[in-house]
């Protein structure tokens, strides 16, 4: 779990860098999910719980069902973004298709996005943290090409296929959730 995070904030402080590592580092997408990923978004989801100490109206179902939304919300959106990538990957890419690079690729940002959601749900006021930090995460991305070996003239497609793909789908189960309930 310490190279996850490791990983995680080499990718926020110099992204390029970040993307040398991770592809350094080789590790394992099942240790990614298993002692990083799932984790970060549990840890996010339970979060929620901390808006009960500075919003005392909030009930425990309430928050609870806030909860869920938050973990159901990444957890779907990394098996939705997996679907696109193999869908879709081969248009973009100079070399063989990886599923681990896929999958590695997809779980940095969604775990970006979730870090922020864990910051915005530990703070009392309500401050669009992930909506902002949404875009610093496609700029991750863009540095992240070279990563996944995206073809030159095809950049610009794959980053909107990406930012679709891996960015889009959380606040849009959120916000569907959300309706909802």
């Amino acid at each position: 779990m310490a190279t996850f995070f490791k990983l995680l904030f080499q990718l926020i402080l110099s992204p390029y860098q970040g993307w040398s590592d991770v592809s350094h580092d080789s590790v394992p997408v099942n240790r990614l999910l298993s002692a990083g990923f799932y984790p970060l978004i549990l840890l996010t989801a339970l979060a929620v719980f901390l808006q009960g100490v500075y919003h005392p109206g909030f009930t425990f179902i309430i928050l609870f069902e806030k909860c869920i939304v938050v973990f159901v919300e990444y957890f779907i959106s990394f098996f939705i973004a997996r679907f696109i990538f193999t869908s879709f990957i081969h248009r973009y890419i100079t070399s063989e298709i990886s599923e681990k690079r896929n999958d590695t690729f997809i779980i940095f940002p969604l775990s970006l996005l979730a870090l922020a959601t864990l910051v915005e749900n530990c703070i009392p006021i309500y401050m669009p943290i992930r909506e902002f930090f949404a875009i610093y995460v496609a700029i991750i991305m863009w540095r992240g090409t070279r990563y996944m070996a995206v073809r030159s003239e095809k950049v610009e497609s794959f980053m909107i296929m990406s930012i679709l793909a891996v960015i889009v789908p959380p606040f849009v189960i959120g916000f569907l959730f959300n309706a909802i309930i």
